[in-house]
């Protein structure tokens, strides 16, 4: 569902601008800062559902925002998805042990990925970022859908044995695949595994 407010921190403005347009256009109310300074000072006088942060910024780095943010009890249990660039890996670690919600890389999301990342994060697709558990219904229904990590540990011998035309991506959204897991009934803890696009509803 849409009509959440995103807070967008990114420096350089023209992707500042994308995003908020595809974000406005996906139907979020969208509030945008240059810098963490900026961000932080939007928090005290806005309520904010999610915030998509940069994690290299002038001023203020991410991982200060990210620290200050989950240090204040209005903001703690806040979502923060972190926006890095290629070769940043241990940032994006770092960022996760802070209680970053999820990632994404700027060099290969586009404004479409991004919203699309932020739509599961409100949809229950993932798992809840406040407690770091399942929500209760997804137990229920007994599915899930999760986000692998492109690159890390056996991805190119399951790319290769899925036989996945764009890695992790939906070639028709340019979205990243989710995983769909379905628990077998009579096998308490297996499950039906298969890999489908969160936009079109297309499967691999």
């Amino acid at each position: 569902m849409a009509g959440e407010t995103i807070l967008v921190v990114e420096d350089t403005e023209l992707l500042r601008r994308m995003y908020a347009d595809k974000l406005v256009q996906d139907g979020y109310t969208v509030l945008s800062a240059g810098d963490g300074i900026e961000a932080l000072a939007l928090l005290r006088t806005h309520s904010v559902d999610l915030i998509l942060l940069d994690l290299v910024m002038p001023r203020m780095s991410g991982l200060e925002v990210l620290d200050t943010v989950h240090r204040d009890p209005r903001t703690a249990n806040l979502p923060v998805i972190v926006l890095s660039n290629l070769g940043q890996e241990s940032d994006v670690e770092k960022g996760l042990e802070m209680g970053a919600a999820d990632y994404l890389v700027k060099n290969e999301a586009r404004p479409a990925d991004v919203s699309a990342k932020i739509g599961a994060h409100f949809s229950g697709s993932g798992t809840s970022v406040a407690t770091g558990e399942a929500p209760a219904d997804a137990c229920k229904l007994g599915s899930y859908s999760v986000f692998l990590r492109d690159r890390e540990g056996d991805a190119d011998e399951l790319v290769a044995c899925a036989n996945l035309p764009r890695r992790f991506w939906c070639p028709a959204c340019e979205v990243e695949l989710a995983l769909d897991l379905v628990s077998q009934p009579s096998r308490p803890g297996w499950f039906d595994a298969h890999f489908q696009c969160p936009k079109c509803g297309r499967g691999f």
